[in-house]
């Protein structure tokens, strides 16, 4: 016997798993399973049952009804077979050891714990997954009032903690790309969950992934900053700087390497937004014409990584009103080396840069089709923080253009895909300017 709460309550028994279809019955089987081998007072039951509504005159009488149909549904348990017990005003439901699914998540996670802890990263693998396994969705299904939320809170956390826990374990085992999907699952649902972007960077570093986990940690400290004003800790950092300053094998050592050129005008764009800003733009101004020769010289010598990793630092310094000759031209050579070089995530990057650089120019119809070509790789790679940039910045290119309702529709898309972020902050600011509704009333339908 199981009973299935990380998901819609069900029962689960030896021959099939039954799912209480009417509601009131199936409100009432989850609040006492919150409350599993404790005695419920009927008043409570009552709250739960008709949870903002005013109960009827006969709710007490209906209670003893779904019980009634509750004990029919559930097998019997223990010597008197009694699974739901009553005494005046109140029920409990009698649970054995092992049969919520709730209890054996946490007896899984802690093998997986120990067996990580004792260096078996294959055994904790076995573990973690079996307990994933069991997730189903929101525990309880949101049956329960607000004053049992806690009790979804601590099964919500629990998820949190098999799937970090999964993640060092594939890591350890070496299934990278496995480790990579869930550590991105991870950080998208809650970008500010910093210990994530850290599973992510190590994963890809350990894949050797260089280019990619470099390109994570702008990411991590673009969702750090934008939303909590802070800079990434010192962890993080630590992996940054790790990731930069080691070079793979080198027969010879290579003065003035280009890892650390590009690590240096990284810095310097990351310093352009901060307290720092003014001297930043000073240092950009006086070498921008360097720029330009750098990122050929990495492109010829097929270093396509730090190419483009370079083209999105001079792109901040341009951002804020920096101008560095033949760009648009350039940063087309970086797109199609990216392309080239199978490195999905710096084409994205450089289209995008490349869209607004035309943008720019007035060239929107050119414009127009790199940004085409970046949410397609967006939508591939399932990337949506990229997809719904590059639709805002698709918009303010036809908005340039006069076409304000095709602006509108993309700003539209960009806020279906992150109705709570900066982006969403962006678009809706440029859907105020172009005076377009975010939710345009529908057109009656003639009769």
């Amino acid at each position: 016997m199981l009973f299935r709460v990380l998901g819609p309550v069900e029962i689960d028994g030896t021959d099939a798993v039954s799912y209480i279809r009417a509601d009131k019955p199936r409100a009432l089987l989850a609040l006492l399973l919150v409350k599993a081998n404790t005695w419920v007072a009927v008043g409570e039951i009552i709250d739960t049952v008709w949870a903002g509504k005013t109960p009827p005159v006969s709710a007490e009488r209906n209670i003893g009804t779904y019980i009634w149909q509750l004990r029919r549904a559930l097998p019997p348990v223990g010597v008197d077979g009694q699974r739901i017990e009553s005494r005046s005003k109140a029920y409990r439901i009698r649970v054995e050891a092992g049969e919520l699914d709730s209890d054996r998540l946490q007896a899984l996670l802690a093998a997986g714990d120990e067996a990580l802890d004792a260096g078996n990263a294959a055994a904790a693998v076995k573990h973690l997954e079996s307990a994933q396994s069991l997730w189903r969705g929101t525990p309880y299904e949101g049956l329960v009032t607000d004053g049992h939320q806690p009790e979804v809170a601590r099964l919500t956390e629990l998820h949190w903690s098999v799937r970090e826990r999964l993640a060092d374990a594939l890591i350890g085992t070496s299934r990278f790309a496995d480790a990579v999907a869930l550590c991105r699952g991870l950080t998208t649902e809650d970008p500010l969950r910093e210990t994530n972007w850290v599973r992510l960077l190590v994963a890809y570093r350990d894949a050797g992934r260089r280019a990619d986990a470099l390109a994570t940690y702008q990411k991590a400290r673009t969702a750090l900053v934008d939303e909590l004003g802070t800079e990434p800790g010192p962890e993080l950092r630590a992996l940054q700087q790790q990731l930069l300053t080691d070079v793979p094998e080198e027969p010879k050592p290579e003065p003035p390497g280009p890892d650390a050129y590009v690590r240096t005008v990284l810095e310097a764009a990351g310093a352009l937004n901060g307290q720092h800003a003014a001297a930043a733009r000073h240092w950009f101004t006086a070498r921008h014409a360097e720029f330009t020769t750098a990122i050929s010289q990495l492109l010829a010598a097929d270093d396509v990584s730090n190419a483009w990793l370079l083209t999105s630092a001079v792109h901040q310094f341009i951002e804020t009103g920096g101008n560095v000759p033949g760009w648009a031209p350039l940063v087309a050579q970086v797109a199609a080396a990216t392309r080239s070089g199978k490195d999905w995530y710096g084409e994205l990057i450089t289209r995008n840069i490349l869209g607004i650089a035309l943008t720019r120019a007035g060239r929107v119809h050119d414009a127009r089709a790199e940004f085409t070509a970046a949410l397609g790789v967006a939508s591939v790679h399932d990337d949506r923080d990229a997809e719904g940039t590059v639709l805002v910045n698709l918009a303010l290119a036809e908005a340039s253009t006069g076409a304000r309702q095709q602006a509108a529709e993309y700003l539209r898309r960009a806020l279906r895909l992150l109705p709570e972020s900066p982006t969403a902050v962006e678009a809706r600011a440029a859907l105020a300017e172009l005076g377009e509704p975010e939710n345009p009333a529908r057109s009656p339908v003639a009769s």
